[in-house]
C-alpha cells in the first residue's frame, strides 16, 4: 500500500487545528454580549389581490414573522442539507467540522459550520477564511444558542441568508422565485430554494437552470436520507421541472409610480420606505397587469426593426372606482425611473378624441341618426388658422351620413362639419374637461380630429365615464399602507361624481361598440369577441397611434409612438387600429380567460333609452313620408329637443307619442 505523505501531513495539521478549537470550546468559557444586530429591511408593494410586485429599500429583505409562516418542507430541507445535528448541538459540531474537512480533502467541498455558526457569520462577521474569524464565529454561535431557542435561530437564519437575485431571507426568495409566500411553498419549491443557499450565483436559475435543477434533486435526496421523503416520491419529484415564476421586473413602471406617491404620503407622517418595513397594498390587479405585459410583448415581437424603439403608454382603470389596474410606461427595455408614458406624456390623441365631440352633441339632444355632411370643408380660409381637414383615404361621399356611421368609420369630414355647424370648439373643450380631461385644449375647430394634447391617464379615466353610466372616478394607485404589524397607516377613499347623463354615456357606448364590431378597431375581434367599446386614433403625420377601449369592468388607453415626435410610425403599424387595438384585444382575451363573466357582462341600459324609428335623411323621428328610416336607440327624455335644434325658430314642441 502506498501512502500519500503530503495528504496526511495536511490532514494531521488540520486535525490539530480542530483539536485546538475543540479544546477552546470545551474548556474555556467565553462570556460576551452579542453585538447589536443591524439588518437592512425593505418596504414592499403587493397587488390588490395579494401578489408581490417589488421592494423599496437598499436590501430586499422582509421578515417572516415566525416559523409558522414558513413551509415545513423548507425547515426539513434546510436541516437535512445544512445541519442534520442542529437539534443536538450547542451551536458547534466538532463532528461536523471533521466531516467537512474530510469531504474537502476527498474532493467534495463541504463546510463544517452549523446553521448557528452560519447565522453568526451572516449577522456579525465577514467571509474571510482565517482561524481567528472561525474562533470568533464559534464564540458567537454559542452565545446565540444561549440567548435564543432553536426555533428562533432557525427563523433568524431563514430571514437573513442570501438566496440570489437580490433576495435576502426566505420571504423575499419565495416571492422572487415562485410568486408566493413561504408558507405556500411545495416540497419541490422548498428544496430548490434551500439548494441556492450553498451558492446563489453558482445555481442561478437564469444563467444555470440545469445546475439549479440538479441541486434541487440533491436536496430532495437529503430528505430521503433523513426519512422525510420516500424513495417513491423522490423518483417522481426529480422528474418535475423547477416551474419558476421569476418576478422579472413585473409592473416596474407602476411600482415606481407607487413609490413616488408613497414617499409623499409617508413624508407627512415622518416615515420612510427604506427603514420602516412597510406593506403597500396597491390597486393593481395581477391578472390585468400580466395580460397587459404579455400582450405588449406579443405585439413587439411582430414589430419590424424600425418599430422596436417605439414607446408605449398603457393604463387601465376600473370604472366606478378609479383604481388603476394595470400600467406600462415604456417599451420592454425602458427604465422605469425615467419617463412614464402612461402618465407623463401629452400627445395628440387623433380620432380617439372624437367621442368628446359626439358626446357633447348627444348631451345637447342630437341623436345617433343625425345626418353629418361628408364633404370637403375649409375653415378660416386665407388666415393663419386655415384648416382643410381630409378623410384618411382622401375620399368623401359628398352626402350626409348618420352620426353613428361617422363614429364607426371615423369620418373626419363629418366631425369637422359637426364642430363647425352643430356646436363650437369651446363647448367641446368644456365637455372634455367635465369628463376628466385636465390638459389645456385649444378651442380650435381642429380639436374635432384630436389636435390637442392629452395623456393616456386622462383618456382612460374620461372614457370610464362612458363605461360607468356617466360617473367619473378620480384615478389612484394605493389602497392602503400598513406597518410590519399590520397597523393601517394610510387608507385611500374612492372619489366619484356624476358628470354626465347616463343615457348620453350609453349612446356614446352604443356607437363605440360598432367601432369594434365593424369599424376601425375590428382587428380586435381576432383575439377578443366579448363586450367591448372603443375608439382608434391616428395623427395626421403618423407620429401617434391610439386605442382607448372599455367594457363595464375595465377602461384602457394605449398610446404608441416615439419619444422624438419627429419620428414617424410605419411598416403598417402607423394606425391605432394596427399598432394599439391588437394589444387591447389580446389583453382583454387573456383577462377574460381568468375572470368569469368579464367578457359577457353588458352595459346597463338606462330606463330612458328607447328604440325609435328615425329618419336618416333629417335625423328626426320617422314619419310616413320618410323613405330612409332605421331603428335607433335614443334618449327619450330629449327626443323632443331635436326639433328645436333643427328648427330653432319653431316654438311648437312635437309630441314624442305622435313621433312614434
Amino acid at each position: 500500500m502506498h501512502f500519500n505523505l503530503s495528504f496526511y501531513k495536511i490532514y494531521f495539521k488540520i486535525f490539530f487545528i480542530v483539536f485546538f478549537i475543540s479544546f477552546q470550546i470545551n474548556f474555556k468559557t467565553y462570556s460576551q454580549d452579542l453585538p447589536p444586530i443591524n439588518l437592512l429591511y425593505s418596504s414592499y408593494a403587493v397587488t390588490s389581490d395579494g401578489h408581490f410586485i417589488g421592494f423599496y429599500g437598499e436590501k430586499n429583505r422582509v421578515d417572516a414573522r415566525s416559523t409558522g409562516y414558513i413551509s415545513k418542507y423548507v425547515l426539513s430541507s434546510l436541516i437535512a442539507t445544512e445541519d442534520r445535528e442542529f437539534y443536538n448541538h450547542d451551536g458547534v459540531s466538532i463532528k461536523g467540522i471533521l466531516r467537512g474537512i474530510f469531504k474537502t480533502l476527498t474532493g467534495h467541498i463541504q463546510g463544517g459550520s452549523t446553521l448557528t455558526m452560519q447565522l453568526a457569520r451572516n449577522l456579525f462577521l465577514t467571509n474571510e477564511r482565517t482561524i481567528s474569524r472561525k474562533l470568533e464565529e464559534i464564540k458567537l454561535a454559542r452565545e446565540l444558542e444561549k440567548k435564543f431557542t432553536k426555533d428562533q435561530i432557525l427563523l433568524m437564519y431563514l430571514n437573513t441568508v442570501y438566496f440570489g437575485h437580490g433576495a435576502y431571507g426566505i420571504w423575499a426568495a419565495s416571492e422572487e422565485y415562485f410568486d408566493k409566500t413561504p408558507d405556500q411553498l411545495s416540497i419541490s419549491e422548498s428544496a430548490a430554494l434551500i439548494g441556492l443557499v450553498q451558492s446563489p450565483n453558482g445555481y442561478d436559475p437564469v444563467r444555470h437552470p440545469g445546475r439549479m435543477l440538479a441541486r434541487r434533486n440533491i436536496v430532495l435526496h437529503n430528505l430521503v436520507e433523513v426519512n422525510k421523503l420516500s424513495e417513491y416520491d423522490y423518483e417522481k419529484l426529480i422528474k418535475t421541472p423547477l416551474d419558476l415564476h421569476l418576478n422579472d421586473n413585473f409592473g416596474k413602471f407602476f411600482l415606481e409610480d407607487v413609490r413616488k406617491e408613497a414617499v409623499d404620503i409617508l413624508g407627512k407622517k415622518g416615515l420612510s420606505l427604506d427603514h420602516n418595513e412597510l406593506k403597500i397594498i396597491t390597486t393593481m390587479n395581477y391578472d390585468d397587469q400580466k395580460a397587459a405585459e404579455d400582450a405588449v410583448r406579443y405585439q413587439w415581437k411582430r414589430f419590424p426593426i424600425s418599430m422596436q424603439e417605439a414607446q408605449i403608454g398603457l393604463i387601465s382603470i376600473e370604472p366606478g372606482t378609479g383604481m388603476i389596474r394595470a400600467m406600462i410606461g415604456g417599451n420592454l427595455n425602458s427604465d422605469p425611473r425615467g419617463l412614464n408614458r402612461a402618465l407623463q406624456i401629452k400627445r395628440q390623441p387623433g380620432s380617439s378624441f372624437k367621442p368628446f365631440l359626439y358626446g357633447e352633441l348627444l348631451e345637447k339632444g342630437y341623436t345617433l341618426a343625425e345626418p353629418l355632411q361628408n364633404v370637403p370643408i375649409i375653415i378660416d380660409s386665407g388666415t393663419t388658422h386655415e384648416w382643410r381637414p381630409q378623410n384618411d383615404d382622401n375620399d368623401f361621399t359628398n352626402s350626409p351620413v348618420p352620426m353613428e356611421t361617422a363614429i364607426e368609420h371615423s369620418i373626419n369630414l363629418s366631425a369637422a362639419y359637426a364642430i363647425t355647424h352643430l356646436t363650437t370648439a369651446d363647448s367641446v373643450v368644456a365637455f372634455a374637461h367635465q369628463l376628466g380631461i385636465e390638459s389645456n385644449i385649444p378651442d380650435y375647430p381642429s380639436i374635432a380630429l384630436g389636435t390637442g394634447e392629452v395623456s393616456p391617464l386622462e383618456m382612460a379615466s374620461s372614457y370610464s365615464v362612458f363605461a360607468d353610466e356617466g360617473k367619473y372616478a378620480k384615478p389612484f394607485s394605493i389602497l392602503k399602507i400598513e406597518d410590519k404589524n399590520g397597523r393601517v397607516l394610510y387608507e385611500s377613499t374612492i372619489d366619484t361624481s356624476t358628470v354626465l347623463d347616463s343615457a348620453t354615456a350609453f349612446l356614446v357606448t352604443t356607437a363605440l361598440k360598432k367601432v369594434v364590431e365593424g369599424g376601425t378597431a375590428s382587428s380586435i375581434k381576432k383575439f377578443y369577441r366579448g363586450i367591448a367599446a372603443g375608439k382608434t386614433g391616428t395623427t395626421q403625420n403618423y407620429t401617434d397611434a391610439w386605442f382607448v377601449g372599455y367594457n363595464p369592468k375595465l377602461a384602457t388607453a394605449i398610446w404608441i409612438g416615439f419619444d422624438n415626435p419627429q419620428r414617424k410610425l410605419g411598416s403598417g403599424y402607423q394606425y391605432g387600429g394596427t399598432a394599439c387595438a391588437p394589444i387591447w384585444g389580446k389583453m382583454m382575451f387573456e383577462i377574460s380567460r381568468s375572470v368569469p363573466g368579464f367578457a359577457s357582462e353588458d352595459f346597463r341600459v338606462p330606463s330612458n333609452i328607447k328604440q325609435i324609428e328615425m329618419c336618416q335623411s333629417n335625423g328626426e323621428p320617422a314619419k310616413l313620408k320618410c323613405d330612409d328610416q332605421k331603428l335607433y336607440e335614443v334618449n327619450a327624455d330629449k327626443i323632443n329637443e331635436i326639433y328645436t335644434l333643427h328648427h330653432p325658430v319653431v316654438k311648437e314642441i312635437f309630441s314624442i307619442d305622435h313621433a312614434w
